[in-house]
């Protein structure tokens, strides 16, 4: 996710999840709105000061390590052992692919619509009736704002 991967799109604020950035679920990108509580806690500010840069690592920080020891992987093997850290311990989940699946659990306690979290996901319509008409930006924040705030203390 790249700072200019966040955009206020018909006034509702957004991430563009594309195949430019990096890989995707289906290599189709997607617009998924931004819940209140990553705006409260600054977001923009961040996406903002980085421009074209990756938002949660800087590159010019890494050590030249190779494709298979990349910056961004070591980053993502930091953000899992904080996962654990705050709680995530069943071994029989990978901590970074397990936020999909916290998704999808906290989406169907919230009501959120299966269509509705299948394409928030990037998952393919079931049938050719679930792939007519787009999915407004509106619809789609209603259904994030739904979820759960996440209060979690930061340690260091």
């Amino acid at each position: 996710m790249r700072g200019t991967d966040i955009a206020s799109i018909d006034g509702v604020w957004a991430m563009r999840i594309t195949p430019e950035a990096g890989t995707t679920k289906s290599g189709q990108a997607r617009i998924v709105p931004l819940h209140s509580h990553l705006l409260e806690q600054g977001v923009l500010k961040i996406a903002q000061g980085a421009g074209e840069r990756p938002i949660f690592y800087d590159p010019a920080r890494g050590r030249g390590g190779s494709a298979g020891n990349a910056h961004s992987k070591k980053v993502g093997e930091r953000l899992a052992a904080w996962v654990r850290e705050i709680g995530v311990d069943d071994p029989n989940v990978q901590p970074n692919h397990g936020w999909r699946h916290l998704f999808k659990t906290l989406a169907r306690r919230a009501g959120i619509e299966p269509e509705v979290r299948d394409a928030l996901q990037g998952y393919a319509p079931r049938s050719v009736g679930e792939s007519y008409g787009e999915w407004p930006i509106d619809v789609l924040l209603r259904s994030i704002e739904l979820l759960p705030r996440f209060e979690v203390g930061l340690t260091r």
